[in-house]
This record gives structure tokens, sequence and C-alpha cells, in this order.
């Protein structure tokens, strides 16, 4: 930009912030309702927090900085009118969601025609294979995570294992390439399958029990692995549990308070007393919300700070209102350094530096190795650092 066009929209800014606010928009998309209330509460929480930070500082730039929240009922059918809305209304400028991979894929399509921005915390891997400019995520993606997955499956040197998908987008893409990382292994894959519904899942018990398998992979949303981990248990059939990040949350350990030995699992959340920003972070969560914060809290509160950041600087780069467009174009180029210290000031992050690849993915990012203990106690047994350029 040069001098003259600084100073002119210096001046722009300036006469905005003698003037009355303008709107300045953004949206949430999460599971507010149905199995996965509790996640998709979590995403909202987190964006929410971040929004509040950046009020006073959009107010001094002449806008009016508001979120607005919409619940997706973690379903790529009921997604699709939600993505439509969205695309049409041209005040949202930006959007932080969705929590399912499937509806993240029904909104980023929707957003396509007019590159209305979307930072994510879904993992599929195709997510980022559709030339999307208008996409990015904060979390590894699912071809990381079943690395990890793999690994695991293969030093515990089980008799036989199982795979059990919840029949999501999410679930069938980790199951999938748990079973492609196993396939040049000595692991014996007894058996794969998919359940969603109690009676699918009745079944599926017996069918992992007769097939003699001791351990159990599981890649699917907490709603399901925790009616799944209930059923082994009443119909005492004794195996290991290992499952993806879709049951590090809290409706999960509720679901299976007493149940949880033996149940490990990899996530790219994680608790947040592992990230270095997370005192403050944790602290205004809960005398906001009277609840502990999650990992995915953290994570939607950096994705939210990702797009912040972006149409912070797209506002400064046009003078006035930007385009869906140019933020798109400003998120992707963002880059937030990491924060070695305990105090809030001065940090954005919580879950360290954050940047985009070229193709929307976190330049750098991680998996956790996860166990649960009796009292439901998690304990880091493995830390894998993720570079988006070792990614395929």
């Amino acid at each position: 930009m040069s001098p003259w066009n600084r100073c002119a929209a210096l001046l722009t800014l300036t006469l905005l912030s003698v003037a009355a606010a303008v709107p300045l928009k953004i949206a949430s998309v999460s599971p507010l309702s149905g199995g996965l209330t509790g996640s998709g509460t979590e995403l909202k929480r987190g964006v929410e927090l971040s929004v509040s930070q950046h009020l006073q500082e959009f107010k001094t730039l002449g806008y009016e900085l508001s979120l607005v929240s919409f619940d997706d009922q973690g379903s790529p059918v009921a997604a699709k009118p939600l993505a439509q809305q969205l695309a049409a209304d041209k005040s949202i400028l930006g959007v932080v969601g969705a929590y399912n991979s499937s509806v993240s894929n029904v909104l980023a399509g929707a957003f396509a025609p007019t590159k209305l921005a979307i930072v994510s915390v879904s993992t599929n891997d195709q997510l980022t294979k559709n030339s999307w400019s208008h996409f990015n995520r904060v979390v590894a993606p699912d071809g990381a995570q079943s690395v990890a997955a793999g690994r695991y499956l293969i030093n515990a040197q089980p008799k036989a294992v199982f795979i059990i998908s919840d029949n999501t987008t999410y679930g069938n893409g980790l199951t999938r390439s748990v079973l492609s990382q196993l396939k040049t292994s000595a692991v014996k894959v007894a058996g794969y399958g998919g359940v969603s519904t109690d009676p699918e899942i009745s079944r599926m018990i017996q069918t992992v029990k007769a097939s003699g398998a001791t351990m159990v992979y599981f890649g699917g949303t907490d709603d399901v692995g925790g009616r799944l981990v209930k059923a082994f248990n009443a119909a005492k059939v004794k195996v290991s549990l290992v499952g993806s990040d879709g049951i590090d949350s809290p409706n999960f350990i509720r679901q299976v308070t007493g149940l949880a030995e033996n149940i490990t699992y990899t996530t790219v959340f994680g608790p947040v007393s592992l990230f270095t920003n997370s005192n403050s972070f944790a602290e205004k969560y809960k005398a906001t919300y009277k609840a502990p914060a999650s990992g995915l809290a953290a994570y939607a509160y950096d994705a939210a700070e990702a797009l912040l950041s972006g149409l912070k600087a797209a506002v400064l780069a046009a003078g006035g209102t930007p385009t869906r467009a140019q933020v798109s174009t400003a998120v992707r180029r963002i880059n937030l350094p990491s924060c070695f210290t305990a105090e809030r000031s001065g940090c954005q992050t919580i879950t360290g530096a954050l940047a985009f690849s070229a193709t929307g993915e976190r330049q750098k990012s991680a998996v956790l190795v996860m166990k649960y203990d009796e009292m439901l106690q998690t304990k880091l047994t493995k830390f894998q650092a993720i570079d988006a350029k070792d990614l395929k």
C-alpha cells in the first residue's frame, strides 16, 4: 500500500471511529443439540471468549464486532440449508467451525463461490485437498492421528484387533487410515465394521467377542464411543479400547465413569494444562461458564484468533469493510507466534504458533497419545509433532 493510500485508510478509520460503529459479524457453527451438544458447546464458548478479547480493539477501528452462533446438529443434512443461509448473509465475513468433518465439508463447499473464510477444528484429510483458498484448520488431520494410533497398536502387539467406525465421515476416514497403517505390520485385524445405533452396537459386541480380538480401535465421536464402552461392559466382553480424539471430551467421561480402565486415545486436542499459555484462559473460561475448559475450547479459541487476526488485517488493508475474498486471503497469511509465558498479556494463542500452509493445514501441529486411568484422569504417554510439509 502506498503512503498516500495508507494515510487515506487511516483517515477513513478515524472518521469511522467518530461516527457510529459499523457492524462486523462472524459466526460459529457447531452441534448445539443432539448427542454432540457437549463438544459443540465447547467450540462455541471458545469462540465467544476470543471475540470478547477483541471487542474494544475493533471498536477503536470504528467497528462493532459481534458473534452469531448456529446449531448444525452434528449432521451434514441439517448443515446444508444452514450453509446456504450463511453464504447468503453478506453481513457475515467469517466462520469458525464445524466440529464434524462432514459438516465442515458441506459448509466449505457452500462458501466456496463467495470465498467466505472458514477456520475449522475438523480433521478429515480430504478437507485440505480441495484447493479451497478460504478453508483452514487449526488441528492435525486424521492422517497424522492414524499414524500415531497405528504405531501404538503395533507396539501393543495384541492377539488381534477389531476396527470399528461410527459411520461418519470422520470415523470412516480414521478407521480406513488405521487399517492402511496395519497392513504391513504383524498385527492381525480380526474384522472391520461400523455402528451408530444401539442395535448395531449390540450386534457388534457379539461379533467382536466371536472374533477373539483383545483390542478394539474405535474411530468416532463421544456419543457412540460412550455407548460402545458401556455395551462391552454390560456384555462382560473384556477388550482394551484405543480411540480417537472424538472421545476426548467431557461428555465421553460422563458416560464411562467407572469403566475407563484400559482406554487409550489419540487426540489433536488434549488437556488445556498441556499448553504453555493456558492458565489465564482456563481461569477465564471457568469464571465465565462455571466449568473447566477442554482442549477443544482452546483450539476453538485459537481458530477464532486466526479468523479475527485476518479480519483485522483485511480491514486495515482495505481502509474500510473488506470483501469476503480479502478476509480469506488475510486469514491464510496470518502468522501468530508461540507464547512461552504463563501470563496472558501479549499472548494471542493458547495452543502455540499458528500459521497455515498453502493448502490450509496448520504448519506446526501435534498428536497426543493419552490414557484414562480408573479415576478418569488422563496421562500423556506420547507427544508427536506434525509438520504440514510432511503430510501427504
